[in-house]
Order: structure tokens, then C-alpha cells, then sequence
């Protein structure tokens, strides 16, 4: 099978690979019906994820049917269309009973598709531990609308909960990526007084202006000011910061006001500074990723109902075998790209 492999920092590459087969009781094989590139890969490329696997199948947005499923996996069975979660968790250990999967103890817990074992930019993946890790896509919902729902949506999904969202609030957003996107879109199901997002890209900013009326813009060079105008007591209640950019970390905390959350969802390049001394008498909360992605039913059961739809992100569309060309659009940020849907 197709399958696009990280070969070394800086260099991926469209590979001939064995399909893969079961390894556990509790895998599952999943043909891969529509993929999705996330940051996340680029991150992998740059080589910001020292934890990825040289070797292996990148990828880690996708949807599917499930082919084959071990003895074990109870909750899904073969001719099921499946979201896939972003995230490996066996739901037994200490951390996954209380919510927080992504610090699955588990040897494959935690972001392994695509980083540590084999992901979904081909036409093949297994899932361990099928039964977490698949959520079944209801009959209404098509690929397209479901292809987030495992990663950017259960992002944003995640990030909105942790950080106790009230109808009298003002929340910031800085980001209008496609993560960022997903944030704003679950924030908007907790119905604060007013949202702001923060974005540089012109092309971004139209997309959130024509899609989003109700939703305040700004740029990150009149961003402390636009929020201190446009707030009720010196910033914003809530910030949730998506973007990750160099100088966007002391933003977020400069934009909220005293006794603010502030809730960091970016993975950065580079390390980011804290300067207390800066931040003394703020009394800011602060609430850092990654992402708990147990959610997805729920997501899948709220695009079910009308109440989300990602679908507007999906800019360009490629097959596996011109995934190549796929990345360069996504990597340089051409034509406008936001999501590139590859099937």
C-alpha cells in the first residue's frame, strides 16, 4: 500500500508499505477513506517532536471503515465507518479513568498514530486499542464533516471545556488556523458575551469575518488594546492561546485580565518564558495541552444535530498520490489553504 513515511528530520516521503495487520486482541484495521494534514506533521518534519519514530506512516487525521478487529474489540466491527482519535488510551489505567487520556500509561498511550507507530496518510492503519480509539460515524454525518472530530475538534473541544466558559464572559482567541477555528466554533456552544480572535493573516480574517459575523477581529500588533477596549474589566475572563507563534505565548497572558485563565493549546517550536515578576499580582490560572480526546462521541452527536460544521475548513482536496504537492500547499500556506481533505 501508499503510505507517507518520515524518513529524517526534514524529509518525508510517498513509500510502498506492507498493509498492516493485527498485533494485539484489541486492534483494529481501519481502510483509510479521507485524510487530513495537521500542523502537528510539520512539526514532525522540522523536527519538533523528538519522540517520532523515523520510519514510520505519518498522519493522524483521519476516518475510515474498519476491515478487521481482534477477539477483544467489542464496540466496533468490520463495515463500520469510523472517526479516529488522535490519541492511543487502554481506558483501565489511573489516568485514563479520570479523563485525562493523553497521559495514557500505556506503551502506545498518548499521541502515537502517525509519531511513535504507524499513522494515516495511507490506505491502511491499525488502531490499538480499537474500542477508545474509533467512534462510530452516524448515517447523516459524512466523511468530510466527520474527518476532524479525532484531532483539531476534540482540540477545541478539550480546550473549551477546561476552561470554564460562562455566558458573562469576554474570550480571546489567538489563532484562526484551523485549530484555532475549531476552538472558536466550541466556544461559541458555551454562548459567551463576546468572542475575540486574533489573527495576522488577511486571508484568515476574511474567513472568520465572512463565516462568524458575530465574532470581534483583531491583529496581534492592536490585539492588547482592541481587548482592553473591548472588555469589562481591563482584559479578557478567558484566553485560549492556539496559535504558537514566536511572541504570541506573552500575548495571551498580557491580554488577560487579573484572575484570568488562560489556556494554552499551541505546541511551540521553541521554549517559552514565564517572567513572573512580569505576572506577579495577575493571579493568572494557567491550563497547557495536549488534548484529552475523549469527547468524540459527543462532537460526532453535536455536527448530528447541526450544531458544528468544520466542513467550510476543507479548501482543497488531493488523493494519496499527490500528497507530496498536498503538503507543499499546506506548509507554504498557498491558495488560500486552510485544510487539505487527501482521498
Amino acid at each position: 500500500m501508499l503510505a507517507y513515511t518520515y524518513i529524517e528530520q526534514g524529509k518525508f516521503e510517498l513509500r510502498e508499505k506492507p498493509r498492516p495487520r493485527l498485533e494485539n486482541e484489541r486492534d483494529a484495521i481501519v481502510r483509510v477513506t479521507l485524510g487530513s494534514i495537521c500542523t502537528s506533521d510539520l512539526h514532525i518534519k522540522h523536527g519538533s517532536v523528538p519522540r517520532a519514530v523515523p520510519g514510520i506512516t505519518v498522519g493522524h487525521e483521519m476516518v475510515g471503515i474498519v476491515e478487521e478487529t481482534g477477539d477483544a474489540v467489542q464496540n466496533v466491527k468490520p463495515g463500520d465507518r469510523v472517526a479516529v482519535n488522535v490519541e492511543t488510551f487502554c481506558g483501565e489505567c489511573f489516568f485514563c479513568k479520570h479523563g485525562y487520556v493523553n497521559n495514557c500509561t500505556d506503551p502506545d498511550g498518548g499521541w502515537a498514530l502517525g509519531c511513535r507507530i504507524d499513522g494515516g496518510q495511507a490506505e491502511y492503519v491499525r488502531v490499538p486499542h480499537a474500542d477508545q480509539g474509533l467512534s462510530r460515524i452516524p448515517d447523516s454525518v459524512s466523511d468530510e464533516q466527520a474527518l476532524f472530530v479525532g484531532d483539531i475538534l476534540a482540540t477545541g473541544f478539550w480546550a473549551a471545556r477546561i476552561s470554564e466558559i460562562t455566558p458573562e464572559d469576554t474570550v480571546l482567541i489567538i489563532g484562526a488556523g484551523p485549530t484555532g477555528i475549531c476552538t472558536l466554533l466550541c466556544t461559541m456552544l458555551k454562548c459567551p458575551r463576546r468572542i475575540i480572535v486574533c489573527e495576522k493573516s488577511p486571508e484568515r480574517i476574511y474567513f472568520v469575518r465572512d463565516h462568524y459575523p458575530d465574532v470581534l477581529v483583531t491583529t496581534p500588533d492592536e490585539c492588547l488594546d482592541f481587548v482592553r477596549t473591548h472588555s469589562d474589566h481591563g482584559g479578557a475572563d478567558v484566553v485560549l492561546e492556539v496559535a504558537g507563534a514566536r511572541d504570541t505565548f506573552q500575548l495571551a497572558w498580557q491580554c488577560a485580565r487579573p484572575n484570568a485563565i488562560v489556556t494554552v493549546v499551541a505546541m511551540y517550536d521553541e521554549p517559552q518564558v514565564l517572567p513572573l515578576p512580569d505576572m506577579y499580582g495577575k493571579n493568572l490560572t494557567f491550563k497547557t495541552g495536549g488534548v484529552d480526546g475523549c469527547d468524540c462521541a459527543e462532537i460526532l452527536r453535536l455536527i448530528e444535530a447541526g450544531k458544528i460544521d468544520t466542513t467550510p475548513l476543507i479548501t482543497h482536496r488531493f488523493p494519496l498520490s499527490r500528497i507530496e504537492e498536498a503538503y507543499r500547499l499546506f506548509e507554504n500556506r498557498e491558495d488560500g489553504v486552510i485544510k487539505v481533505a487527501i482521498g
